[in-house]
């Protein structure tokens, strides 16, 4: 007669089965909360008992992105009446694991679901070793030609190739590092968030740089640090997905940049530095030339007594030069002041036809004492704007003084001319002379600071900043400076403002 276990011992054997499997038993209830917790569960998933009963088991140990697949899971054993699949679950410290699950339903009375009984084994060790056998015959020779250092991991986060380079760059051994988790390449403060942008990576692959603009960290098996920069790429296989990681050590870079940031700043101050200089020596030497050039023309106008021929010569020079020291000054001040972005400009209601010929009364005597015409040429009516006057005043005495500087004969024309209306309209300043043009390998430097072109044959002096300051000032003025030349027939420099609203008056 066969021994007929009382329903007890049935009871103290159930117990006793599943406290002692490996597996992690768990049972849920119709909406998929935990109703029994196994120790293997607890070994397998980190929560104790008393931390998951009672509650649903898709936030204990489903990843975000697979919500969908645990339902289906459910939908299809509660359909059928049982299910088995492969799957990945995470840990209680967001490591993702490998586990085959199979679930059985308990119906009730009226045939629906009442629990699921749940068995989940975890196949981690098992996924990592058929995956790198199938990563190692298929792509390790290649992978041991690239340059960089090179780590492939599974959809566990887990590596299951890395190559020489990257056992040279990690200190790690490359049999012995397979299995490990991507983590723990990374310093600990990372881990915790790149599991997370690891996980997210996997819901949507796609190649990009990680972590752009961010300081990235790699560790070594000695316990250093050292900047990274990491390149990911999904590698799709019939296996299933993978991600390669191509790392570069940036020590090197960084050291450079951190060179290249210090030597800037120096720059920066050296630059403030010489700006101050400027500001201060233009100052200091404007204060002598004023009166030196004041004086001297009082002598010329032979207040203090008549002069001898020689002597007014000689006090003609004196004056020239001086001016033509302080218009240097001048020049110099100007470009510390628009570099340092010290310039403020004063917009006003402008005539540009007082400006024109303003400039007109300042520069046609030297066209004159050149022996070359000077035509100014204004529309009909006068052109009113709102800009800096001294900026535009200051751009077109430098171009008219260029054209009439490089002109020995023919002559010098300023003209504006004007179209469209109201905010989208345009002006055009155009100075033109029948001078000795520039050749056209030199106009590519022709707004450079302290370069000057044209013919070599020719001293015309100045310190070559007047096209350099004009240009910056038109770019405040919310313009540009056009030009077309010819070497031996002439140029032609337009100053351009667009768009412009300007009007009549």
């Amino acid at each position: 007669m066969p021994f007929a276990l009382t329903a007890d011992d049935q009871a103290q054997l159930a117990g006793l089965f599943v406290d002692a499997s490996p597996d992690a038993l768990i049972t849920l209830d119709a909406g998929g909360c935990v109703q029994l917790w196994s120790p293997g569960a607890t070994r397998t998933f980190g929560y104790s008992a008393d931390e998951a009963v009672g509650r649903k088991l898709a936030g204990l140990i489903v990843p975000p992105d697979r919500l969908d697949e645990h339902r289906r899971m459910l939908a299809d054993a509660a359909a059928s009446g049982h299910d088995s699949a492969s799957f990945i679950r995470h840990h209680r410290d967001g490591m993702l694991l490998a586990v085959e699950a199979s679930v059985s339903v308990v119906r009730d009375s009226t045939g629906a679901a009442s629990h699921y009984v749940c068995a989940l084994r975890d196949t981690t060790a098992a996924r990592v070793r058929r995956d790198a056998e199938f990563i190692e015959a298929r792509y390790r020779d290649l992978l041991e030609s690239v340059p960089d250092p090179t780590v492939i991991v599974n959809e566990c986060g887990r590596i299951v190739l890395f190559n020489a380079h990257a056992e040279r760059m990690f200190g790690h051994d490359r049999r012995a590092i397979v299995g490990a988790t991507i983590e723990t390449l990374l310093p600990a403060r990372y881990r915790q968030a790149h599991a997370g942008h690891r996980s997210g990576y996997f819901a949507a692959p796609r190649a990009r740089n990680m972590g752009t603009g961010l300081d990235l960290y790699g560790l070594r098996a000695d316990g250093s640090e050292f900047p990274v920069e990491i390149s990911l790429g999904p590698l799709v296989t019939n296996n299933g997905l993978f991600v390669m990681s191509a790392i570069r050590d940036t020590t090197e870079r960084r050291r450079t940049e951190r060179a290249l940031q210090e030597k800037n700043a120096e720059l920066l101050l050296a630059n403030q530095a010489k700006d101050r200089f400027l500001a201060t020596m233009s100052h200091e030497l404007r204060t002598p030339l004023n009166p030196i050039i004041g004086f001297t023309g009082i002598l010329l106008m032979k207040l203090p007594g008549p002069l001898t021929v020689e002597q007014e010569r000689q006090l003609g020079t004196i004056k020239g030069s001086a001016q033509h020291l302080l218009s240097l000054i001048n020049d110099l001040l100007d470009l510390a002041k628009i570099q340092s972005g010290r310039v403020e400009l004063r917009r006003d209601r402008v005539s540009c036809d007082e400006v024109l010929l303003a400039v007109d009364a300042s520069l046609r005597a030297q066209a004159q004492a050149r022996g070359i015409g000077f035509d100014l040429r204004l529309p009909g009516s006068e052109t009113v704007v709102d800009t800096d006057r001294r900026a535009l005043h200051q751009v077109l005495l430098n171009l008219v003084a260029n054209a009439i500087k490089f002109t020995d004969r023919g002559g010098v024309s300023l003209e504006l001319a004007r179209s469209g209306d109201g905010a989208a309209g345009r002006l055009d300043f155009s100075v033109t002379d029948t001078g000795v043009g520039i050749a056209a390998e030199d106009q590519p430097r022709l707004f450079g600071a302290f370069s000057q072109v044209g013919d070599a044959q020719r001293q015309a002096g100045g310190t070559g900043l007047g096209l350099h300051l004009s240009a910056k000032l038109a770019e405040l003025l919310g313009g540009r400076i056009e030009f077309e030349s010819t070497a031996g027939v002439g140029s032609r420099f337009t100053l351009v403002l667009e768009p412009v609203a300007w009007r009549t008056s």
